[in-house]
């Protein structure tokens, strides 16, 4: 192998690093959230006010620190970032007093995700292509999805300090491991990319506006979804729909890299959001079938893994230039952190809402969420999908052929 080529697959597997620490934090935060906040001495309202201070900061760190990466070489921000969230597992470890903990907790979390999504994710797309970063993506996060169950696990095993305490020695090795490969010096734009730019390029609004809407309904309804199977069939079944929709995701994440590589992003998204709105119409009007939760688990799970690999890895990376796409993602983090906070504020009111006029509208709106991308431009290049269909044309012309030449003999 090439020198050239043994540097790309150093790159592409400290990408994979950032990520996957990105994502154990994510997961090792809310675990230290939910230690602190069960039990019947938290009334609800301090239990919302600790997950905005969570959603709110993350959010304003990401579109801050997106500014403020621009100036400086990647590598730098690299270390800042594994830095400030090696600093906030160590104050996790401490003690404090309830009220304290519940603001200085959520802070630093959420300081140091909204951080590390702008840097992880745009190292991760500088380092791929548009022809193969579906592909890299939908691996990247196949991988990681199956860690995050092993440390579900391990924290009814271990207490959160042993969790965190090993979090911090493995950031600590792999900043130790980043050194062995030389600094990437950041090429300086003269005109550096506002976030007025982004929000008024149509290219980026039309896949925007999808995202949001999906991040919206799935808030409203997952917390409706639990509180009715759970009333209605029992937490067994609701514990086993949720399962089998894990799983379906899991293996739609891994497929849907080298769908969207060979067809295109906006074509399977709409099909995701189209089979999506019919699961939803499906399980409003049949809510009291088994069958009908079945079909809805399997084509949400499909749906979910859609939308996960495009709207988080594939397409802000698609339409961002080089070396200037850490606003574009900080951007595109920001429904995901808001649809966070609603689904925490609309959990006392679940009951009121009845679950097909809820299924319904949501069914009604997915709908909607497919206009805008009918307007949005395809970001897989048209030569690759025209490459792609010409091998197809000419393996279906062989097999034309030597069907004829057969028959001929």
């Amino acid at each position: 192998m090439s020198e050239k080529f043994l540097k790309y697959l150093g790159e592409l597997w400290k990408s994979y690093i950032l990520l996957f620490a990105l994502f154990i934090w994510l997961r090792i935060t809310f675990l230290r959230l939910d230690e602190l906040l069960d039990g019947t001495t938290v009334i609800y309202s301090e239990k919302l006010v600790t997950h905005a201070i969570y959603y709110f900061s993350a959010g304003v760190l990401s579109l801050l620190g997106a500014i403020f990466l621009e100036k400086i070489q990647k590598e730098l921000s690299i270390r800042i970032w594994i830095s400030t969230t090696m600093i906030s597992c160590l104050i996790f470890l401490f003690t404090f007093d309830g009220n304290i903990m519940r603001v200085l907790y959520p802070l630093l979390g959420g300081t140091s995700f909204g951080l590390g999504v702008p840097i992880t994710f745009s190292y991760f797309a500088d380092h791929t292509s548009v022809v193969n970063r579906g592909r890299l993506g939908s691996i990247a996060f196949f991988l990681i999805s199956l860690t995050l169950p092993v440390l579900t696990i391990a924290s009814k095993i271990l207490t959160i300090n042993i969790i965190l305490a090993l979090f911090m020695i493995f950031l600590g090795f792999n900043s130790i491991f980043f050194r062995f490969y030389k600094q990437e010096n950041r090429i300086v734009r003269k005109e550096r990319i506002r976030y007025s730019h982004i929000l008024t390029d149509k290219k980026f609004l039309h896949y925007f506006i999808s995202w949001c809407m999906f991040c919206f309904i799935d808030a409203l309804e997952a917390p409706l979804l639990e509180d009715f199977l759970i009333n209605t069939f029992g937490s067994p079944f609701r514990d086993f729909v949720l399962f089998l929709e894990t799983i379906v995701t899991s293996f739609s994440i891994l497929v849907v890299g080298f769908l969207i590589d060979l067809y295109g992003r906006k074509r399977v998204l709409i099909y995701g959001f189209v089979s999506l709105g019919v699961a939803h119409a499906t399980a409003g009007v049949f809510a009291y079938s088994i069958l009908s939760w079945y079909i809805y688990s399997i084509i949400a799970g499909i749906a979910l893994g859609f939308f996960i690999v495009i709207f988080v890895f594939t397409i802000w990376g698609d339409i961002s230039p080089k070396n200037a796409r850490e606003k574009y993602y900080a951007a595109g983090v920001l429904p995901y952190l808001f649809g966070g906070f609603i689904s925490e504020l609309s959990m006392p009111h679940v009951t009121a809402i009845p679950i097909s006029s809820s299924f319904s509208l949501a069914s009604f709106f997915l709908f909607l969420a497919v206009i805008p991308l009918t307007y949005a431009p395809e970001t897989l290049p048209e030569k690759v999908i025209r490459r792609r269909e010409l091998r197809e044309y000419v393996e279906k012309a062989k097999k034309i052929r030597e069907k004829y030449e057969k028959t001929g003999d």
